[in-house]
């Protein structure tokens, strides 16, 4: 996964992803540091609104449908 900002673009890694409390918290590295990502539960439903749209929904229909097309006729698509 990469995060574009104004000081450039880094490539993150998700480690591990857990609850605590009413909070979900993401784990993971982006370049040297090591990153901690707090999701209050308030704003998870505004999240969730947001992967339910249309072209959204679409790539994640896509995916196992290319994935399935692409170990039939024996193509290694790395993206």
């Amino acid at each position: 996964m990469k995060v574009a900002s104004p000081a450039g673009d880094f490539e993150i890694q998700i480690k591990e992803a857990t609850v605590e409390s009413d909070t979900i918290v993401i784990k993971g590295q982006m370049g040297v540091w090591d990153s901690t990502i707090h999701i209050p539960s308030d704003e998870i439903w505004g999240i969730l609104v947001l992967m339910f749209r249309p072209s959204i929904m679409l790539l994640l229909l896509k995916i196992p449908i290319r994935s399935l097309y692409n170990k039939l006729f024996g193509i290694d698509d790395k993206r």
